[in-house]
């Protein structure tokens, strides 16, 4: 474990032993004094820990001393968690009644004489341990009150939450513009844009680590003029492993947002050029790393001939560190670009962006700007190292601070070697717990697109997040990761511009090379191909190859495991071994064709986060109710599951349960009203003469995000409805509403009113964003709390099919995207009034066989879309009038073909200002 991660696992175990822990704990197993010595132990040797950091590189001894100090304090985090297991398994046997009582004391497991037994043996032993620990701190001569220049907490760390929009904002890119151009006028050139022999020409961007190639490629690839230019845009994240197949893969998930289960090579190119045959597109191969060998070679010549397919003006852009490879891909020297570092004044202006951002506080500018210039001039104009230095120096307050960045020996060392020491050196002024959090991530493999929301679960379920009075320890864990992104440790790459909100972070591969390095003896990704020994004290592994890892003879005998990953989706792979980590926190098992659940699993006592996504099993045991520290259980896409514990309920420590895309699951377990502690709950079908209704939604008001209720045919009526009391659901972002799709034979008038009376009383919190709602068999969408929706970012109706009218949308003020899909009775919008739509930038209407006309007032609209709308005579006026209209798409509407067909149609001069416009006639 690295020095941080001791300093951080020190300060959480003296954070857990509060005074109402340990009077707890005395009470319930009568080891008051000797937890309470352990509490004043650990206070010391907290108070020597900056000390042993500053020495451990130098001093072997220090770091024996630091490994003994992990284990101690792992001990401790044991005991701990084995008490208020023991508590919670108390607790639960009392709910379930006598007979299981009777049956807990007669068990070796839940027996709570032999687990008193067990505890004071394991507390003599800590106690032993930190003796010694005590003993050789004086001899190593470990001093107190060392000055740090850490920062302890977050708070401190990035500007306040008003302006910390900087992390986010793409105007802190400076020095690319010039660049970013000349790229693009040479990919939207046709000239230069045409084949050669037959192959598709590759443009290369190359450079050392940390130069800005990926931000480079994203600019051009984002260019209005490029989206404008390229029917079809993939955006592939390559790194060290260039595989064809895999290549392949990622191409065809991007073409089709969407996973990609094919594994043959054949198969793969078929289906690849089934995508790009006959489009022009931009496919940008990010972070490249090849062999300059017969094989390198060969493979890329097997992926460049698939990709020679398309229209002549294709184009692939591929980014890499080395020169070779660039030249390998693109072979025609004036289209590979070598990227160079920052000019001074443009270096000087990104890093002050950061430094000097709204909220800092402590000397002037005036007085650090002399010491911040001589520091930009040591980063030699890498982008990293400024963005990385420049946040970091935004949280030092005084002259002194400054000073001692810019004196900082790691300016003495060799040029390569200077950007992986300032990205160290930023690493080092982390608090303590942000490292853990950090460090952490470095299972994923590189290039992994990491979701905020489920790192944010793996900390809080692993225990990195220390406490802090009533403050809820994701809103804790939420501030870490914002801090970790403003100072760039992660990077944004994906978010949904309507919601304002970012989905997907990745880490440089600089910075998961440091993560790794840090972690070493915390956490290790296996391979195959790679001769790995596995340390006894390793806590986290993660592999992308479950038959590796499950056949290792080392995996049984490393008991201290905290976390087991699998990334790969392809394996089908048998568990026969069992799971002995009797601590284990978190364990992966996604997409490896998985059938049965061991049993043993379910004796995973400390076990918070179980993820069996993508998995082939049919039915969860019963036993699983054990594993009452349980907070995160994910089955998303579990397609056979079929039933779900008739004890779920007793989960009383659950905060996420995902089982979208369990089609064959259609009803809850009564009693999931007691799970009260729900954060997350994407999917809840309502059952009818068996498995929840929808009432026991009523007081489940920490539920956030999104929330799909299906089967709503169930619901009775409106009191009914009302009774899942949405309306106190504040946190709840997005709600999709669904009933079944029934055939038009079963349909009858009573089930219209019946669905009316439903959708009234599903009234939500007026703070929702997204609503969605599908097969809705009312003629008319107007229930009366619509109006009160101001919030609403997004509204999308899918295949209510007798609705004759839709709700007067343009008076909602925030609406940005409307979507409308198989509509058959949709006549018209009621919204012709002016200033209506004032924010609408989407509109995107298919299958509405009945609609005859468009509103005319859509002063902010961007993008228009039209299918199979055959009725739909003409666009409104007005079209000349959206200044803002970049791309109008219609596709089969016969009277709208003819009447605007480029060049020839009647109105055609109407749209002509339009810069991207698709008409397909009807065939």
């Amino acid at each position: 474990m690295g020095d941080a991660a001791v300093s951080a696992l020190v300060n959480e175990v003296v954070g857990r032993l509060t005074p109402v822990a340990i009077q707890e704990f005395g009470l319930l197993w009568g080891f008051k004094n000797d937890i309470l010595t352990l509490k004043n132990d650990f206070t010391n040797i907290q108070a020597v820990l900056q000390d042993a950091e500053e020495k451990h590189f130098r001093e072997k001894e220090v770091e024996l001393w630091l490994k003994s100090l992990r284990s101690a304090s792992l001990m401790v985090e044991n005991v701990l968690d084995d008490v208020s297991t023991a508590a919670l398994l108390q607790r639960l046997h009392k709910k379930r009644g006598l007979k299981y009582k009777v049956r807990a004391f007669f068990s070796l497991d839940h027996n709570q004489l032999m687990y008193r037994v067990r505890i004071a043996h394991k507390v003599k032993v800590i106690r032993r341990n930190l003796d010694a620990i005590k003993t050789k701190r004086f001899e190593l001569g470990l001093t107190p009150g060392a000055i740090s220049h850490v920062v302890m907490d977050v708070v401190g760390e990035m500007p306040h939450r008003e302006t910390s929009s900087l992390i986010h904002d793409s105007s802190i890119i400076y020095g690319r513009n010039e660049e970013m151009e000349m790229l693009t006028e040479k990919i939207c050139d046709k000239d230069i844009g045409k084949y050669e022999n037959g192959e598709i020409r590759v443009h290369g961007i190359w450079g050392m680590g940390g130069m800005g190639k990926t931000t480079l490629a994203q600019l051009v690839y984002n260019h209005q003029r490029v989206d404008q230019y390229f029917e079809l845009r993939c955006w592939v994240y390559i790194s060290e492993n260039f595989q064809v197949k895999e290549a392949m893969k990622k191409i065809i998930e991007s073409s089709d947002k969407c996973g990609c289960t094919l594994t043959q090579l054949e198969t793969l190119q078929e289906s690849l050029q089934s995508k790009l045959r006959g489009k022009k597109f931009l496919i940008v191969l990010d972070d490249v790393w090849i062999e300059d060998d017969e094989n390198g070679k060969n493979m890329w010549e097997e992926l460049r001939k698939t990709l020679s397919c398309g229209e002549e003006e294709s184009i692939v852009l591929m980014t890499t560190r080395s020169q070779t490879t660039c030249q390998m891909f693109a072979k025609v020297p004036e289209l590979q670009h070598n990227l160079e570092c920052l000019s001074d004044e443009d270096s000087w202006l990104l890093f002050e962006k950061l430094a000097f951002a709204e909220g800092r506080e402590g000397d002037t500018i005036s007085e650090l700007k002399p010491i911040g210039m001589e520091i930009v001039e040591k980063c030699k104009g890498m982008p990293l190292a400024l963005k990385t230095l420049g946040s970091l120096m935004w949280s030092k307050r005084s002259i002194s601070d400054w000073q001692h960045v810019k004196d900082n020996n790691i300016w003495e060392l060799d040029e390569i070697k200077v950007l992986p020491a300032i990205l160290k050196l930023s690493y080092d002024n982390l608090a303590p717990h942000s490292k853990r959090c950090f460090a952490y991530c470095c299972l994923f493999l590189k290039g992994y697109e990491l979701k905020k929301d489920v790192v944010i679960r793996l900390w809080v379920s692993n225990g990195f997040i220390t406490p802090r009075g009533e403050t809820n320890l994701y809103v804790i864990a939420e501030e870490i990761f914002n801090c970790l992104v403003w100072r760039s440790f992660f990077q944004v790459i994906k978010g949904n511009k309507y919601f304002g909100e970012i989905d997907m972070y990745k880490m440089h591969d600089l910075m998961h090379d440091m993560a790794q390095h840090v972690m070493r003896h915390d956490c290790l990704i296996m391979e195959p191909g790679k001769d790995v020994i596995i340390p006894n004290e390793v806590l986290h592994l993660s592999s992308s190859y479950p038959n590796f890892l499950f056949s290792s003879k080392d995996l049984g005998k490393l008991t201290s495991l905290r976390s087991i990953f699998m990334f790969n989706e392809e394996y089908e792979c048998s568990i026969k071994q069992n799971f002995n980590h009797e601590y284990l926190r978190v364990l992966y098992l996604c997409g490896i064709g998985l059938k049965t659940l061991p049993e043993s699993i379910c004796k995973l006592k400390h076990l918070k986060d179980l993820n069996l996504s993508n998995s082939r099993i049919e039915v969860l045991p019963e036993s699983i109710i054990y594993l009452q520290n349980l907070q995160v259980l994910l089955l998303h896409s579990c397609r056979y599951v079929h039933k779900l514990p008739e004890g779920l309920r007793y989960l009383g420590n659950l905060q996420c349960l995902d089982i979208r895309g369990c089609d064959s699951l259609l009803h809850l377990p009564v009693g999931i009203k007691e799970l009260t502690s729900l954060r997350r709950l994407p999917k809840f079908p309502v059952g009818k003469k068996i498995g929840a209704k929808i009432g026991e939604l009523k007081n489940l008001n920490l539920l956030e995000g999104k929330l799909s209720i299906s089967r709503l045919e169930n619901v009775g009526g409106l009191s009914e409805a009302k009774s899942a009391n949405l309306k106190c659901k504040t946190n709840l972002s997005v709600l999709d509403l669904r009933w079944s799709n029934i055939s038009k034979e079963e349909s009858r008038l009573e089930m219209f009113a019946c669905d009316e009376k439903v959708l009234e009383g599903l009234e939500p919190n007026m703070c929702l964003k997204g609503l969605q709602i599908f097969y809705y068999m009312g003629k008319v969408i107007s229930p009366s709390w619509m109006a009160n929706l101001r919030n609403l970012v997004e509204i999308e109706f899918f295949h209510c099919n007798k609705c004759e009218y839709i709700p007067p949308l343009g008076r909602l003020p925030n609406l940005r995207v409307i979507g409308l899909w198989g509509m058959d009775s949709l006549k018209c919008f009621h919204d012709n009034n002016t200033n209506m739509f004032p924010c609408l930038e989407v509109l995107n209407i298919s299958y509405c066989p009945r609609l005859v006309s468009l509103p005319s007032n859509f002063p902010k609209l961007k993008v228009l879309e039209l299918k199979h709308c055959m009725e739909l005579v003409s666009l409104p006026d007005e079209i000349q009038t959206f200044i803002d209209l970049n791309e109008l798409f219609i596709y089969n509407c016969k009277h709208l073909s003819e009447r605007y067909e480029k060049e020839l149609g009647v109105d055609w001069p109407k749209i002509s200002h339009i810069p991207r416009i698709t008409i397909v006639l009807p065939r």
